[in-house]
C-alpha cells in the first residue's frame, strides 16, 4: 500500500511540474505583402496630347494599376490601357482608368 502511495505521489508530482511549463507563444500568421502602390501615369497622358503611338512608347514608363488620362475620341486605347476589372471615369472629353500593364496584345 506504501508503495502504491509513493506511485501516486510521483505521477502528482510529474504533472504537477508538466502543468507549469511555460507554453511557447503561438506564432501570427505571415501577412500578405502589400498591394503595390499606383501612381499617375504622366508619360502616358502626356504622350496622348501627340500622339496614341507616343503614348504606347511612353507605357514600359508605368507600372500596372497607375492612373492615366485618355482622351475619349479614342476608344481603341481605352480599351488597350483600361483595366476593366477597376473603375473607369468618364470626365468630359477623357476617361480616367487604371492601367493595365503590359500592353495586352491582340488577337
Amino acid at each position: 500500500m506504501i508503495g502504491r502511495t509513493l506511485i501516486i505521489l510521483a505521477l502528482l508530482g510529474l504533472t504537477a511540474t508538466r502543468a507549469q511549463e511555460s507554453v511557447g507563444t503561438p506564432k501570427a500568421p505571415p501577412r500578405a505583402p502589400p498591394a503595390p502602390l499606383s501612381a499617375y501615369c504622366l508619360p502616358v497622358s502626356a504622350g496622348f496630347l501627340e500622339s496614341e503611338a507616343k503614348a504606347s512608347e511612353e507605357m514600359r514608363k508605368c507600372a500596372r494599376g497607375d492612373t492615366v488620362v485618355i482622351p475619349a475620341r479614342i476608344p481603341g486605347a481605352v480599351a488597350r490601357m483600361c483595366d476593366f476589372s477597376k473603375a473607369i471615369v468618364s470626365l468630359g472629353d477623357n476617361v480616367i482608368c487604371a492601367m493595365v500593364f503590359p500592353e495586352r496584345g491582340s488577337k
